[in-house]
């Protein structure tokens, strides 16, 4: 077994419920990638997120159908329109106790509270259940019940003054501080929580018993400000937000270049003799004058380490508006550069590295009435891709017959819960 097919199947004949909001999605598909059965209990309504834009084909006359959002984060899941805390499920939620391995929940601490007797509730069934939340500050101290969006989440922890374009001469901003991308707090969020479960999951296996996992969403992204708190910590400094490259203490050199097509390449430097001897041969391809193999170079470098980065520095720069980004990009990796182009995200989609790595996978969408392309893998070498999921994001309660016969709850059982308004 390779080990793309070993992660793909690392959680084959695990059962997950999914509930709560958009903000525990991602913790659910990333799950369902690594193999695990995962069911999104909607209630009769269907989830909230149904109703995110962008919708296909800039159809929002059926959002439930249409929603782009929805279908990227629900891949792979089976759909029961459920309404779980009503009464009437008390015989379902039974029955689902027995078999469900891991429980996520997401959304307003109160909210969550309010549900947790039910898990507790199926805990006493079952104490080898997980049962994962993820909330803004956590199910309690002082913050509890402050309400924040993903981008407020990103702010507040830190992360935002991290981001954005460089400061004046004078070390000043004119320019305000940039959320990364949409959702961002809350994939930093999921990506803790499966890390948390997967841990919980391994220790299960010793020890017998599950676990209650408690993800504050603040907590996971103040976690992940790279050099921020430790320079503030250790050194007393501020880092400073540059554009295109990490914020650091002191100001370091730009690594985007513009190429002859008016676009950018990212050129990363190392500031190696090797990178300037590679450099130096892209230089002399394009029959541009160098003296990066020179004795005065060499010597210039040993002088002033500063002085020979300004001067290979400006060779590159040369180099860029020498060529379009796409043949700088090529030429520079044929080279063991580490540059690439900056492309809006639909260009990858006709890269023929992404295509030959398996990044993306085709799912066909008769509902949206064209396929669809989803990012779901990475480093592999296409014949063995991380994941491939079966089926789209499902519709609305498209799954809820076949899991409720599952649990043995018959035809007749079924109609009772329809008559009393719990599916």
């Amino acid at each position: 077994m390779t080990i793309e097919a070993a992660l793909s199947s690392a959680l084959a004949g695990s059962l997950v419920l999914e509930t709560g909001d958009e903000r525990g999605e991602f913790a659910g598909m990333l799950l369902a990638m690594l193999g695990a059965e995962v069911i999104k209990l909607e209630g009769r309504d269907g989830a909230k997120s149904r109703g995110f834009g962008p919708f296909a084909a800039g159809n929002q006359s059926n959002q439930s159908a249409n929603s782009l959002h929805f279908s990227r984060y629900n891949l792979g899941k089976k759909s029961v329109s459920l309404e779980f805390e009503h009464s009437a499920a008390a015989a379902v939620r039974a029955r689902l106790a027995n078999q469900a391995d891991v429980i996520i929940d997401s959304g307003e601490a109160h909210e969550i509270e309010r549900r947790l007797a039910f898990w507790r509730e199926m805990y006493d069934s079952n104490a080898r259940l997980i049962v994962c939340t993820i909330t803004p500050f956590g199910l309690d101290g002082p913050y509890r019940d402050l309400k924040m969006t993903d981008l407020t989440q990103l702010a507040m922890g830190g992360v935002m003054a991290s981001c954005g374009y460089d400061p004046s001469p004078d070390n000043t901003y004119n320019t305000p501080p940039i959320a990364p991308a949409m959702w961002q707090a809350y994939h930093i969020a999921c990506g803790h929580a499966v890390l948390a479960i997967l841990a919980a999951l391994h220790f299960r296996e010793f020890a017998g018993i599950g676990d209650f996992i408690d993800v504050s969403i603040h907590e996971t992204v103040s976690n992940c400000t790279e050099v921020a708190i430790p320079s503030y910590i250790y050194n007393q400094a501020i880092v400073h937000r540059q554009t295109g490259r990490h914020a650091a203490e002191h100001p370091t050199r730009p690594w985007l270049r513009r190429t002859q097509d008016g676009r950018y390449v990212k050129a990363f430097m190392f500031w190696s003799r090797h990178e300037a001897r590679v450099i130096g041969e892209l230089l002399s391809e394009q029959g541009i004058e160098h003296d990066l193999d020179s004795e005065s170079y060499r010597q210039l470098c040993e002088r002033s380490p500063s002085a020979g980065h300004s001067h290979l520095n400006g060779l590159v720069d040369r180099l860029a508006a020498s060529m379009t980004a796409d043949e700088l990009f090529h030429k520079a990796q044929a080279k063991g550069l580490l540059w690439a182009s900056v492309r809006a995200p639909e260009e990858n989609l006709v890269d023929s590295h992404f295509r030959a790595r398996g990044t993306f996978q085709r799912i066909e969408s008769p509902v949206k009435g064209q396929p669809l392309f989803y990012p779901v893998s990475f480093a592999t070498d296409g014949d063995n891709p991380l994941t491939a999921f079966q089926r789209g994001a499902p519709d609305l309660g498209e799954h809820t017959l076949e899991v409720l016969s599952s649990l043995g709850i018959s035809a007749a059982e079924m109609d009772l819960l329809a008559s009393q308004g719990a599916i």
